[in-house]
């Protein structure tokens, strides 16, 4: 498949789970970052800033996303994959890189939230086709 030549030279982007590469066809990715800052009065009437860890939330929705890879456009992992991660393993890899030949982000978390609903359904095939979202946010 030419999609494997790619993911080998780094020329396109790409979203990777536990390792597995989901199919970036019809996604829409966006990565966040939350920034935690809390204020506390001291006894003294001085105001102090603390910093706490800012985690980012990773939100992936597809539209019109096959049910396996074999009818994805570039070979990679679809919908069943992700339900499976979503419904047994929430502790999650990820790996995201939105700018051909630029730097991957890379992060442990949880998937926060999960939704789909299908769209059509192909006889000839037997392959489903659906919209789905999901939320990491960073452990």
């Amino acid at each position: 498949m030419p999609a494997q030549v790619y993911q080998q030279t780094g020329l396109v982007k790409y979203l990777s789970i536990n390792n597995t590469e989901i199919t970036v066809g019809g996604s829409n990715i966006s990565l966040d970052s939350n920034f935690n800052v809390s204020d506390i009065e001291t006894a003294a009437g001085r105001i102090k800033r603390f910093y706490k860890k800012n985690k980012k939330t990773l939100k992936v929705s597809y539209e019109y996303l096959a049910s396996s890879s074999s009818f994805t456009v570039d070979g990679r992992e679809g919908r069943d994959f992700i339900y499976g991660l979503a419904a047994s393993s929430p502790y999650v890899l990820v790996s995201y890189k939105d700018i051909p030949n630029g730097v991957s982000e890379e992060f442990y978390g949880f998937i926060d939230s999960y939704s789909d609903s299908i769209i059509r359904r192909d006889m000839s095939t037997q392959c489903i086709y659906y919209n789905l979202s999901f939320d990491i946010m960073e452990a």
